[in-house]
């Protein structure tokens, strides 16, 4: 029986250990980042610093078009910085759109490092409302991918751009993490970016895209999300794509040119 008790408190022991770790440790989970030199240039596009905070300013590509009809605000995924994701937001290139792009706390050339969601979210509206001071609300275009959906939804949530498209949504990080770790208490999730509640309460048209082979977010995620509103949101299959290259699908280019034509 002693030997049973010891076991039980180990396991019990180590169980909330565990979870302690994962807590503390959620940043370098969720967000992996590649730092740029202040001395990089990007192969195109105009570099624009939007302040945030006090000393704190994220670095952000701007992709202008020779005759706009307005602005995507594209936001990246959990990975790398613009130099890596160039390539992503050229495939919104030439729809008659310019594209900005900014990288997140502690991304290529932005200052700081994310501690909170509410930061997060936060300095996403600050980029939100600069663009706005530079384009009509209405010509807005919030474009998500994976990790980035949260925060676009979020922005579309609480503002009005013209319409909001994501590609590889997740439900939230909540279901993420029952998908995975259910085990795990669900107040110890630090970034929830709750897709569905955000859906709930846009205006707007919603597109969604998702790769029907995703093994990281998997499709099934999507179809919940349009339950939340068939009339509103839209699912677009990407066939045969995985996760990461369900941006760079060819049907999620057509998608996009016909939905902003």
């Amino acid at each position: 029986m002693k030997v049973l008790k010891f076991f039980l408190k180990l396991i019990v022991g180590l169980y909330i250990l565990g979870c302690v770790c994962l807590y503390l440790a959620q940043e370098n989970i969720i967000f992996l980042p590649d730092k740029l030199p202040e001395s990089y240039s990007f192969r195109q596009g105009v570099e624009v610093e939007v302040p945030v905070a006090d000393d704190v300013s994220l670095n952000c590509l701007l992709i202008e078009d020779s005759n706009p009809s307005g602005v995507i605000l594209y936001l990246h995924g959990n990975k790398g910085s613009n130099a890596r994701c160039l390539r992503q937001a050229e495939r919104l290139t030439g729809l008659g759109y310019d594209i900005f792009m900014p990288d997140y706390r502690g991304f290529g050339k932005s200052d700081g490092s994310i501690r909170s969601e509410r930061q997060l979210l936060s300095d996403a509206q600050i980029v939100y409302d600069y663009i706005k001071s530079e384009y009509e609300e209405s010509k807005i275009v919030v474009v998500g991918y994976s990790l980035g959906t949260g925060i676009a939804s979020y922005l579309a949530a609480n503002n009005n751009p013209q319409q909001v498209i994501l590609n590889s949504p997740f439900v939230s990080f909540i279901d993420l993490k029952d998908r995975r770790i259910p085990f795990v208490p669900d107040f110890l999730v630090k970034y929830p970016l709750d897709n569905a509640k955000h859906l709930k309460n846009i205006d707007e048209k919603v597109t969604l895209f998702h790769g029907t082979d995703d093994d990281l977010i998997p499709y099934d995620s999507s179809q919940k999300l349009v339950q939340i509103d068939p009339q509103k949101i839209q699912l677009i299959p990407l066939e045969n794509s995985g996760h990461r290259r369900a941006i760079f699908h060819q049907t999620f280019s057509t998608g996009v040119s016909r939905l902003l034509q």
